[in-house]
């Protein structure tokens, strides 16, 4: 009972110990700090924006004068005024509207560098699973030729073998030992760049789940999605220079309203004033409404360019993807068929003295050689499917 109570309690702590892709995205999601410079640049774009509608400060207006009316007689001389600017409310509104929209595609911008992230954290996470699958294959294919060394090291004792072969093994299993560090280093190095792509201390004792990586298929199926990220940049970009145009296509941007109390020598004066600039005596506001039409038709033909760069990468994209998914059923296909079909009958020819050393062991390499390209044509799949993902602009699972 002890014994199965063990079992269990190791087996929690094994799998407590792994941490999955969804854990990684959920972590950074909050606590990264790309994630939290979002959440602080809309605190300040908020605040901007409401800089935008709040009225300008009240002026007081203050003069003060030595009179001298005749030659022996001295009287002061003063003014006290409070003075108001006012800008028109369409004007406000459009100026509002204007930093609104500019915020809002400063937003999406930085979401769209997030979602980036996201991408380069899936494409890391699963390089460093199939690193560890390489490198345990590569571990299972040693250990294998290892306890093949040993029994024809005792083979060579009884004058079984000659020194030539166990040389030519000796080499192979040096060979395969120096291949083995090389691989860990390698897996070693996939993991610091996924720790260096989350910026958080998350994997301290913890070891990537891997059993969530993506399925392979021959093509990623496209959904009709609203627009992306970037599009919708562009037409927060156009809202606002759209705001801009209607800002300049007034008669006057603001006004100001005086009051004033004035005491000269002996009279008193209370004065009210107005002032309204005359905007059609500049061709500052025309040059403006000019400037915003232009802008519109720029943005207008970069989200057409957009459009079709997107169609144009997301075909060759997807012809890439298929090709790599052929590669990979065509090579998984040729090892089962090596590794089930062919190897067992030169393990038995080697065995049985009809193969030479050098056959065994050139097949051995063959084995692994497909191994190892097949993992490459993997990382190549989802090299490709997550600048797929990126240029589509999606972070989910189709």
């Amino acid at each position: 009972m002890k014994l199965i109570f063990f079992f269990l309690a190791y087996t929690i702590a094994l799998y407590s110990s792994e941490i999955s892709l969804y854990e990684i995205l959920e972590k950074i999601k909050y606590e990264h700090p790309m994630a939290k410079s979002i959440q602080a640049y809309k605190n300040s774009y908020s605040a901007q924006n409401r800089v935008k509608s709040s009225r300008k400060a009240m002026q007081i207006l203050v003069e003060g004068a030595n009179a001298k009316p005749n030659m022996n007689d001295y009287k002061y001389e003063y003014s006290v005024g409070l003075k108001q600017t006012f800008m028109n409310p369409i004007v406000k509104n459009s100026v509002l509207k204007s930093a609104i929209y500019q915020s809002d595609a400063n937003i999406l911008k930085l979401k769209y560098d997030f979602l980036l992230l996201e991408n380069d954290v899936r494409l890391l996470y699963h390089l460093n699973c199939l690193d560890k699958k390489s490198i345990k294959q590569y571990k299972s294919s040693y250990i294998s030729f290892k306890n093949l060394y040993n029994k024809k090291e005792k083979a060579y004792m009884y004058g079984e073998i000659s020194k030539k072969e166990l040389l030519q093994l000796k080499i192979e299993l040096d060979r395969l030992k120096n291949e083995f560090n090389h691989y860990k280093n390698e897996e070693k190095i996939s993991r610091d760049n996924l720790q260096a792509k989350i910026l958080l201390p998350i994997f301290e004792g913890e070891e990537l789940f891997c059993k969530d990586v993506y399925s392979v298929t021959d093509k990623v199926t496209l959904t009709n999605s609203d627009e992306t990220l970037n599009e919708k940049i562009i037409d927060k970009k156009i809202k606002s220079v759209e705001s801009d145009f209607n800002r300049y296509n007034i008669l006057f941007d603001t006004f100001s309203a005086s009051i004033s109390y004035q005491n000269e020598i002996d009279t008193d004066r209370f004065i009210i004033g107005l002032s309204v600039p005359l905007n059609f005596t500049s061709s500052f506001n025309e040059e403006k409404r000019a400037e915003s039409l232009h802008k519109r038709s720029a943005y207008l033909y970069e989200k057409e360019a957009l459009k079709l760069k997107k169609a144009s990468q997301i075909e060759l994209l997807q012809k890439s993807l298929a090709q790599n998914f052929q590669d990979i059923e065509l090579l998984t296909s040729m090892l089962n068929r090596y590794e089930n079909e062919l190897m067992p009958l030169i393990e038995r020819g080697y065995r049985l003295g009809e193969d030479s050393s050098i056959e065994y062991l050139l097949s051995q390499r063959d084995v692994w050689m497909f191994k190892k390209d097949l993992i490459e044509h993997y990382k190549n799949y989802y090299k490709v499917l997550f600048k797929l993902y990126s240029i589509l602009e999606i972070k989910e699972r189709l």
